[in-house]
């Protein structure tokens, strides 16, 4: 007769199943960061700023109201956040006098629902949105240089670029048939993103030419648009400008 079979690893497997199948903590959303909302009051219309910061669970920052055009910046105290839960209050005056505005609400990715109790005077339902960062404009100041085949013949141009924010300014130099030419270039550069315009003077017609291109290091890669003739891809690499000495 057959000895029963040990029950212990049948009782290991099914502890070990259901221990995997009870799902970790809940990760809490994040507040931190910059937001914005736009709502009506018994006071009139109010813009608000709220710029937060958090330490664990704690929530710290200030709240910035514009009510038409009037300023004022109010410190946010007894903020808390769990899950996506948030709590906060913001500590402010009206004609001399302290109020205390409670914010309760909930965090869906970036919006905030928030219910806005001031004082004793009243409670609104608001929602705040989260203001995106832009991105950083990758460095892109100084010359680049491409070669490239065109319709027109083989073209080489040294490009020289100038940034102010994500605003784009410059020169485009262009070298056709041994024939040399400049022109003034407008654009933007956002992040790794980069665009701008170059007038291309040919045969006393004025074209215009615009570029969309990303920046990869030392290198950007460009299409090319002329007018409604033609369409390039091409490559411009940056001039590597000699040590001080």
């Amino acid at each position: 007769m057959k000895s029963p079979a040990d029950p212990k690893p049948i009782l290991v497997a099914f502890v070990t199943t259901l221990l995997l199948a009870v799902p970790g903590p809940l990760r809490a959303a994040d507040p931190a960061g910059t937001w914005k909302s736009e709502f009506q009051t018994q006071a009139g219309q109010m813009k608000y700023t709220y710029q937060l910061k958090t330490d664990s669970d704690k929530v710290t920052g200030q709240a910035i109201r514009n009510r038409d055009g009037e300023i004022a910046t109010n410190i946010i105290t007894e903020g808390k956040i769990k899950d996506d839960d948030i709590s906060f209050v913001e500590q402010a005056k009206l004609q001399d006098q302290d109020i205390r505005i409670q914010y309760t609400g909930k965090i869906t990715g970036d919006e905030m629902k928030l219910t806005r109790k001031v004082g004793d005077f009243g409670t609104t339902d608001i929602i705040a949105k989260r203001e995106k960062e832009a991105p950083v404009a990758v460095p892109i100041a100084g010359k680049w240089q491409s070669e490239f085949d065109t319709q027109i013949g083989r073209q080489k141009y040294l490009y020289e670029f100038k940034l102010d924010g994500d605003n784009l300014t410059g020169t485009a130099a262009h070298e056709l048939n041994d024939e040399k030419a400049s022109a003034d270039i407008k654009g933007k550069v956002t992040g790794s993103d980069i665009s701008f315009n170059e007038p291309f003077k040919y045969q006393d017609q004025v074209i215009d030419i615009t570029y969309s291109g990303k920046i990869t290091g030392d290198e950007i890669k460009f299409t090319r648009k002329v007018g409604d003739f033609a369409t390039e891809d091409l490559i411009a690499r940056r001039v590597k400008e000699p040590a001080a000495k």
